[in-house]
């Protein structure tokens, strides 16, 4: 790619140059016209002057008014000549500055055609790129940039329209199947009418969950954060929410936290942390352990979860992130997952400044890392 040539710096140039060419035509022309002038009134005939009395007398005074009308006649046609040449030289240059300007502006209105052409199907295919090196240039770059974010955006809304239909289809079909077989059988007793009505009621719950993650990620903006929230305290309600279902599975919490504090959402926060410790513990091992610690690295505080489950394809470890997708499809609806909850905790470390990620732990398994800005943007 050729060197960044600034298209305003290239016509302020032009124009300064075209300028100067005009201003040395007119003075090289006034100068001409001034000598012509000052030649023709130097040839101007005089009268020999006379000694006898009336001839001087009679030839002396016409002499003056000769020089006089001369003067006057080559000082109009002086005026004449420099206001023509004036207007003759200054529609020249305007001509030639219209002339080159529209020939340097012409990558930029093959531009404007390229971008009306586009059309939703096409519009993220690149544009060509000129090679002038300029404005014309870093805007073509900048609009290819924008095409393929916006083609990115618009597949991964395609997939989560797919998945999102997905997930909502398979607890309506168990919905309507169950319904189905207890009209059709007409077992009204008490215990299959309460085991009807539970599994009834987990899919409920199960939809209602998918909801009210869908209805926190889309309103994540109305949310205040400036909370001061300590790091420690942080990571010990999270160890404090996981503490029931860590018991039920045998599984221990290490928490190791500095002290700090960061500015943001305590609600979403707590909220980013709770979802990654409840991954830690479903998904690891009976009797394993999960690490949850939180550190302070100059002006980003560093809080991770490591647990000792099946790990994550590195392949995959990006995708984790995205609504709705899932490693291990039917392990996750058995632990009653949505598929949202990964993607809620980037979502929340994106709005307070920082980013979520994932690796391989060292202790096996896999460790969720979040940076949060010490202090965050509103």
């Amino acid at each position: 790619m050729k060197p960044f040539r600034s298209l305003r710096l290239r016509i302020t140039l032009l124009c300064a140059v075209l300028l100067t060419l005009c201003c040395v035509a007119l003075a090289v022309t006034n100068n001409l016209s001034a000598i012509q002038m000052a030649d023709n009134i130097t040839a101007v005939p005089l009268l020999r002057a006379q000694s006898d009395g009336e001839s001087y007398q009679s030839a002396v005074p016409m002499l003056p008014l000769e020089i006089d009308r001369v003067v006057q006649q080559e000082q109009l046609s002086f005026h004449t000549r420099s206001l023509l040449t004036t207007i003759s030289i200054l529609v020249a240059g305007l001509l030639l500055i219209h002339l080159l300007v529209g020939r340097m502006l012409s990558p930029l209105n093959e531009l404007s055609a390229q971008i009306q052409a586009r059309t939703p199907c096409d519009l993220d295919k690149p544009i060509s790129i000129p090679a002038s090196g300029d404005e014309v240039a870093q805007l073509a770059q900048s609009f290819n940039a924008m095409s393929r974010r916006l083609g990115e955006a618009f597949l991964m809304q395609r997939s989560f329209s797919q998945n999102a239909a997905h997930e909502f289809r398979t607890p309506l079909a168990v919905l309507k199947t169950r319904i189905g077989l207890f009209r059709k059988k007409h077992d009204f007793a008490p215990q299959a009418t309460e085991e009807y009505l539970s599994i009834l009621e987990g899919e409920v719950d199960r939809l209602s969950s998918m909801v009210d993650s869908l209805l926190k990620l889309t309103n994540l903006e109305q949310v205040p954060r400036e909370d001061r929230i300590g790091l420690d305290e942080l990571v010990q309600q999270a160890a404090g929410d996981m503490a029931a279902l860590a018991q039920k599975k045998h599984t221990s919490i290490v928490v190791a936290a500095s002290r700090g504090t960061v500015t943001g959402s305590r609600e979403l926060l707590r909220r980013a942390l709770f979802n990654l410790a409840e991954n830690a513990v479903k998904y690891g091992p009976e009797g394993g352990q999960v690490q949850l610690s939180a550190s302070l690295e100059g002006e980003t505080a560093i809080i991770t979860v490591a647990d000792q489950g099946p790990g994550i394809p590195q392949e995959l470890r990006e995708r984790v992130f995205e609504p709705f997708f899932r490693v291990d499809s039917a392990r996750s609806r058995q632990s009653g997952g949505t598929g949202l909850g990964l993607a809620l905790v980037r979502a929340i470390a994106e709005l307070h400044g920082g980013s979520a990620s994932v690796e391989e732990a060292p202790m096996g398994g896999v460790r969720f890392t979040l940076k949060i800005p010490v202090v965050t943007s509103k």
